[in-house]
């Protein structure tokens, strides 16, 4: 490659890092800031780190609770996601059922439905079922909707694996569930950790399902419960951003463990097949 087109190549870079990180600099500083620092000095650094900041956004925002209900949420919801989507796409790539190709193409057209189509249908439905103001019926909604992209994934590195290896293992002895779980899952480690981490973002940070169903204070999840900062007249934006922190650094943490086995599902499970 030559110099030229390097020096364009890391220019383009360069910019598209500087944008992305410009918006994590102004929430790291702002959550550091007095509200009368914040508007009066936008861009600059904070003349004196404002730790109180957290401690309001998590004892007076009661952060501590709305924590409990994220993880109960977020950790159940991807624990059913990933047994019901792996079993799924088992199931149409190993066995020879005649409406494969046909349940595969819903699950493909559920993804490119867009989640606000069926919010009216959905509010009904899960009143009809007493599920509102309820961790279950959020849970629900999240498997459900989380369910197509997540047998896409598996489906594509599924589909990858040779057959010779099922083969094999039922030659054993192995039953259908012991070939899932013995054999084709140990190899799916790049796929559960993609479907794991995506799911885990948008559960983790969705206010648009507890904003529809959770009225009751105590079972507020995480984004929602910073709401409560913002008022019709005034809104303590420095604790909102000392909140955002507190709700992104888990992810981030998460995600510099899991970084490698995620990238390797990318590649793996998105693209074959």
């Amino acid at each position: 490659m030559k110099t030229g087109q390097k020096i364009c190549k890391y220019a383009v870079l360069i910019f598209f890092a500087l944008l992305i990180l410009f918006p994590v600099y102004m929430v790291l500083t702002g959550s550091f800031k007095t509200e009368f620092e914040l508007y009066d000095n936008v861009f600059g650094l904070p003349q004196k780190l404002q730790w109180g900041n957290y401690a309001r956004a998590f004892v007076e925002g009661n952060l501590n609770k709305y924590y409990v209900n994220s993880l109960i949420v977020t950790m159940t919801s991807i624990v059913l996601i990933l047994a019901l989507s792996s079993m799924t796409a088992f199931a149409l790539t190993r066995l020879k059922l005649r409406l494969n190709k046909v349940i595969y193409l819903l699950f493909v057209i559920g993804i490119a439905v867009p989640t606000q189509v069926g919010i009216v249908p959905l509010a009904v439905q899960m009143s009809r079922m007493h599920l509102t103001n309820s961790l279950l019926g959020l849970i629900c909604v999240y498997v459900a909707y989380e369910l197509p992209f997540s047998v896409f994934i598996f489906y594509g590195f599924m589909q990858s694996i040779p057959m010779e290896l099922q083969e094999a293992a039922i030659i054993d002895g192995c039953s259908s569930f012991r070939v899932y779980w013995h054999v084709i899952m140990p190899l799916c480690r790049g796929s559960i950790a993609t479907v794991a981490i995506f799911n885990l973002v948008g559960i983790w940070n969705d206010m648009l399902f507890p904003l529809m169903l959770i009225s009751k204070e105590s079972l507020r999840t995480l984004p929602y419960g910073l709401l409560q900062f913002r008022g019709q007249y005034a809104s303590q934006n420095t604790v909102i951003f000392a909140g955002v922190i507190l709700i992104t650094l888990p992810l981030v943490v998460l995600y510099l463990c899991m970084q490698k086995q995620f990238m390797k599902g990318l590649t793996q499970g998105a693209v074959k097949g």
